[in-house]
Parts: structure tokens; C-alpha cells; sequence
């Protein structure tokens, strides 16, 4: 069961709220509780009691697919596909609402608040804003009860799904199990079949390279491209004058004080004797003889410093080994608990680690200290300046936003305004690299979305706001056949000299034995991997999960047929498949592995725990939407 889940990619989610608002980058996309409607009886879908109307459905269908956008690009599933999942997910809702109304589930109005405060499009200087809030929603069409209810079903649907997926625990035997996958390692032979060696022997004439064409047209199609102007506006450019009052000053430290702690810090050296394969027990026995002779040579008088720079396998080891000052939670804990026990001037004995073994010397450790109002007051009025000047140049970019929206577009702006800087793109493809746009795949998709004329919202580049406009538009197309003659020619003769060497192989495996047996009958060279594990790459092969798949499951046999990756056509005996020891596991891959299985427990409590209640459940959905 777990391994079905390790493969399915989790990349779909409901979330509480979309942001797109301008000066922020996003607009609130919500929806109201559905709640109890006796007298509605146009409804999109019927949950026992709940009637879930059209308009709500239809903002959870442009929600869903929203993020599925920015998720997926162009990638995306089906309509009908998109249309299950936003049913299901609002029919998962409203049963886990009913069931928090089961269970008691309470969500007062200060968990609300909360919750709402915390979102920076609605603060000011860091501070919830009631007067930005308010505006905020009304430039969206919503009133605050409306958002409030909203945020108040989101919370108890969480709390519902806490209380289920809580319930779950990790046992031993499946961290053992999971640790065992992860950490199963193989060796295996190979011979190497270089295709480009059988291309001599390909036939062909002009109706075979017609007729490989017409059964790839696709792979030869010219992509649709456009090409954009747009509107750049760099906070650089834009310079304010800004005041900090004392007054301002001394309400932010009292509002922020755990900005202005410094908190406790050590400052150590070290040395390194890195253990790569802690299972590779003539590893692990030449790394701890080895720091033990230097911890010998250190307790004999030798300067740190020295040793360090001699056998430190740290790239401190440069300077002395010398690591700087550092808090609790920066190094990992084995090594931080041992360097804050130490006292000034103190040497560690040997610590192990992930890394490998280790000796600790503190030269210096400063306690927690809080600063004083004096102390803090330049870094105060900084940070304030800093949130002053992004929140004017919001504004500023906000008002000129909006009053291109009034003139519908850019173009129609620059009418009356000529003012203002415009730039132009040269035509590109989803594929190609374009400034400023370059390789984000994801706005690339929402500008290929846009109709002519049509702009975006306030698109952010490192810090930079921009407002772009489709200004033209060129189709894909397939090109002639004559005009990419070569082209063609050149992949009909790799793909069919790849195939005469994919046969060749499997007659080689088919009348042979052994890997030597090829090598010896057919002269290829004969190459022995090192050990690997099997969620890492095959060395100097590459990733394959089929490949991978078959060599873990055929300990000292010749595989059955060959695999072709990347261009090569290999021909593979599995040498040797040895378990890992469980009991060399580190508590630091301990307790990540019992989370990754905790996180993929918890998911399969939700969804059989929601599959209960659906099956218990009346529910209906309108004709319409199926």
C-alpha cells in the first residue's frame, strides 16, 4: 500500500483562500457557507441537509482549476475530470462540517481573527489593517460576515481532519520495512550497445521517411507563440522620503519583542573524519581509528588549528576548522547538543554524527540576551522604512493598475498617458527563454491564456511589478514535409538503429548464459557498477523505475531483455543485492521516516474515514453538472 502511494504525485489541494489582489499579486477568491436552505430548491449538489447552490459551485470550479494552473501549467485534466474533483471536494466539505457539528467541533471568533490577521495583504507595517481589510473585500465583492463565514468553515472542516488523522500511530515493523526499501542496496554488470554503430545498416527511401512522418507529425509541430508589451515598475526607481516618529519606534518593539532577542550562540571549531557508507564496516573502522589518533595528538599539547587543516574532511578545515558563532537548531542535534555542553575553551571527545566522527572546541558563547530599546532603535526604524516604502510603492503601483483597467489596457492607457515607460517582447514558445518573462513555466502559461489586448493582473519578478498585455498571437503548425526533410531523415535513422540494437541484444541475452558470455562472444567491455541504492540513479546509466525495479527483484540473474535509456541500449546481470542493517539507522532518519509514513497513514485515515460518511450520506447532484 505504501509503495502505491510513494508513486502518485500529491500535488492537488483546496485551499482556504487564492491571492491575487494588485499591489499584493492576487485577488480573494471565497465562498460563503452553504448552510441550511429548506426553501431553495435549485441547487447544483444536495448534501444530506445542505443545499450547495450553482453560484458557489461554479467559484469552487474556477478556484480548483486556478490552482491547478499554477500547479500544472497547460497540463491539465480533462473537464470532466476537473468537474469530479471540485464536486467531490465540496461534497467532502460540507459532510465534514456536518460531522463537526456531530462531534461538537467549536470555532470561536478570536481563532478567526487569527486567522485573518495573519494574512499580510491585510496589514500595515506588519499590523492588521480593519480599515485595508475592509476595503479589500469590497473592491471583491464581499462583505466581511461573508469572508468571516468562510474562514470559520475552513477552520472546522482542519479541525475535523486533525481529530481523524491523530488517531493514527507508526509501529516499529513499518519503519523497518520502509528504512529496508530506502536503504536496499545493489551491484550489477553491464555491456553497453552504442546505437549510433548499427546506423550503417538502416534502409530507407522517400516513402518510408513520408510514412515515419505521418506517424510523428506531432513531434515536429512548431509550437504557438505570442509576443507581449508590458509595463515594468522597480521599487528602485521609486524613492520616498519617510519619516519614523519615536512613537512608532517604541510600539513596534513593544509589538514585536521577540525580534530583539538575541538568542543564545556558541562559537567552535572542528574537525571531520566524513564516514560516507556507515554500513561499510572497514569504513567506519578507518574513520574511528583515525580520529582517535588525532584526538590522541590533540590531548598531547598539538594546536587545533593544525590538526584541523591537516585531516579535516570539512571545508572549515581551510580555516582551522573554524565554524563561527551558531544557534540552537542550525547544526544537527547530535553535534549541537555536544557543542552547547562545552564550556569555553573546552574540547569535545569524539561525537558521532550523520556526517561521521567529530571533535568540538568552543572558543567563545554568548547567553540570550534581549536588547534594549536603544539598542534596537536603528534596526526598528530600518525594518519600519523598509515596510513604509513597500506599502507607498504598493499604493503607487495599485493606482496604476487600476487606472489601466479603466482604460481597459495598456494600449488604450498610453493614449492618454505617454508617459509611461512600455516594453515589448520579441515571439516566443511555452519552450523558449524570454526576458523578463525567462523560463517561468507558470506565468509563460497565463500569458499564452490571454486574449488579444487582454492584460494581466500584477505579475511579481524578483520584486519587480509588472502588467503585461497579448499584443500578438502566431498558431502552431506542421511544417511541410520537404522543409524538414533532414530533420526527419536524421530521427528515422537513430530510431531505427536503436531498434536493430535493442534486437541484437535480446538475441544476445536469448542465446547466452551470463553477462560474460555476451562480452566474450560479441567482444562489448564489460562494466561493474558500485554499490546503490535503489531510490538513487544506476552509476553512469541513470534513473529508470523499470530498470530499477527489475534489478532489485533478480539478485545473481541476467536480466530477460534489455533496457534502452538514453539513448543506449544496455544489457544488464545483477551481481549481488545486500539489506541494509536496521539497527545503524540514526534517530534523525528515524523519526523522518516514521513521518513519511505518519503523513501517507494519515491520508488514508481521511479518505476512508470521508468514504464512510459518503456511504452513509443522501446525496444528490443536479443532472446538470454529470
Amino acid at each position: 500500500m505504501l509503495r502505491m502511494f510513494r508513486n502518485q504525485k500529491k500535488i492537488l489541494a483546496i485551499f482556504l483562500w487564492l491571492v491575487i489582489a494588485a499591489f499584493i499579486g492576487t485577488i480573494f477568491l471565497v465562498w460563503g457557507v452553504g448552510g441550511n436552505r429548506a426553501n431553495q430548491k435549485n441547487y447544483a449538489i444536495k448534501v444530506n441537509n445542505f443545499e450547495i447552490s450553482f453560484n458557489e459551485y461554479q467559484q469552487e470550479y474556477e478556484k480548483f482549476t486556478n490552482t491547478l494552473k499554477t500547479l500544472l501549467g497547460d497540463n491539465l485534466p480533462t473537464t470532466s475530470n476537473i468537474n469530479k474533483q471540485v464536486i467531490d471536494s465540496i461534497i467532502e466539505k460540507y459532510l465534514l462540517l456536518e460531522e463537526a457539528n456531530r462531534l461538537g467541533v467549536f470555532v470561536s471568533d478570536v481563532e478567526v481573527f487569527n486567522e485573518i490577521k495573519q494574512v499580510p495583504s491585510f496589514q500595515t507595517n506588519g499590523q492588521f489593517d480593519t480599515q485595508r481589510y475592509v476595503e479589500i473585500l469590497r473592491l471583491n465583492g464581499l462583505t466581511p460576515a461573508q469572508f468571516e463565514r468562510s474562514i470559520r468553515a475552513d477552520i472546522l472542516v482542519q479541525k475535523v481532519k486533525d481529530i481523524i488523522t491523530k488517531s493514527v500511530s507508526i509501529n516499529e515493523n513499518e519503519i523497518k520495512k520502509e528504512y529496508t526499501f530506502r536503504n536496499k542496496q545493489a551491484k550489477i554488470k553491464y555491456v553497453k550497445l552504442n546505437p549510433d554503430l548499427y546506423k550503417k545498416y538502416v534502409k530507407y527511401n522517400d516513402n518510408d521517411l513520408k510514412s515515419y512522418f505521418e506517424k510523428n507529425k506531432e513531434d515536429y509541430r512548431v509550437p504557438e507563440k505570442i509576443k507581449v508589451k508590458y509595463v515594468k515598475i522597480d521599487p528602485k526607481n521609486f524613492n520616498k522620503d519617510i519619516n519614523i516618529s519615536d512613537e512608532e519606534i517604541e510600539k513596534y518593539y513593544i509589538q514585536h519583542a521577540n525580534e530583539f532577542v538575541d538568542k543564545e550562540k556558541v562559537a567552535a571549531k572542528h574537525i571531520l573524519v566524513k564516514v560516507n557508507n556507515w554500513d561499510n564496516e572497514n569504513e567506519v573502522k578507518k574513520a574511528k581509528e583515525k580520529i582517535e589518533k588525532i584526538l590522541k595528538e590533540l590531548k598531547s599539547g598539538a594546536k587545533f588549528e593544525d590538526l584541523a587543516k591537516k585531516y579535516s574532511d570539512d571545508p572549515s578545515a581551510k580555516n582551522g576548522g573554524d565554524l563561527g558563532y551558531f544557534t540552537k537548531g542550525e547544526m544537527i542535534k547530535d553535534f549541537e547538543e555536544a557543542a552547547f555542553k562545552l564550556k569555553v575553551n573546552e574540547m569535545s571527545n569524539i561525537v558521532k554524527t550523520k556526517y561521521g566522527y567529530h571533535i568540538i572546541k568552543v572558543y567563545d558563547h554568548k547567553p540570550e540576551k534581549k536588547l534594549t530599546l536603544a539598542e534596537a532603535k536603528q534596526k526598528i526604524i530600518d525594518k519600519l522604512k523598509e515596510l513604509k516604502a513597500k506599502s507607498i510603492f504598493n499604493e503607487y503601483v495599485l493606482n496604476i493598475y487600476r487606472d489601466i483597467l479603466r482604460a481597459s489596457n495598456i494600449t488604450a492607457y498610453l493614449k492618454e498617458n505617454k508617459d509611461l515607460p512600455v516594453y515589448e517582447t520579441e515571439y516566443f514558445s511555452l519552450f523558449d527563454s524570454v526576458p523578463p518573462v525567462d523560463n517561468d513555466i507558470n506565468l509563460k502559461t497565463k500569458l499564452f491564456k490571454l486574449e488579444l489586448a487582454e492584460i494581466t493582473n500584477i505579475i511579481d519578478i524578483n520584486g519587480i511589478k509588472y502588467i503585461f498585455e497579448l499584443e500578438d498571437r502566431q498558431k502552431s503548425y506542421i511544417p511541410n514535409f520537404d522543409k524538414i526533410k533532414n530533420e526527419i531523415l536524421q530521427d528515422y535513422i537513430n530510431d531505427k538503429a536503436t531498434e536493430i540494437a535493442y534486437n541484437k541484444a535480446t538475441e544476445m541475452i536469448k542465446n547466452s548464459k551470463n553477462i560474460e558470455e555476451i562480452s566474450n562472444k560479441n567482444k562489448l567491455a564489460v562494466t561493474t557498477s558500485p554499490y546503490f541504492k535503489r531510490i538513487e540513479p544506476i552509476p553512469d546509466i541513470g534513473a529508470n523505475e523499470e530498470l530499477s525495479k527489475n534489478i532489485f527483484n533478480n539478485n545473481g540473474k541476467l536480466l530477460e531483455k534489455p533496457f534502452v535509456i538514453a539513448d543506449k541500449v544496455y544489457i544488464i546481470e545483477v551481481v549481488d543485492v545486500k539489506e541494509p542493517d536496521f539497527t545503524k539507522i540514526t534517530n534523525e532518519d528515524k523519526e523522518e521516516i516514521k513521518n513519511f509514513i505518519l503523513s501517507i497513514k494519515q491520508d488514508e485515515a481521511l479518505n476512508n474515514y470521508i468514504a464512510k460518511l459518503k456511504s452513509d450520506a443522501k446525496i444528490e447532484i443536479n443532472p446538470s453538472l454529470q
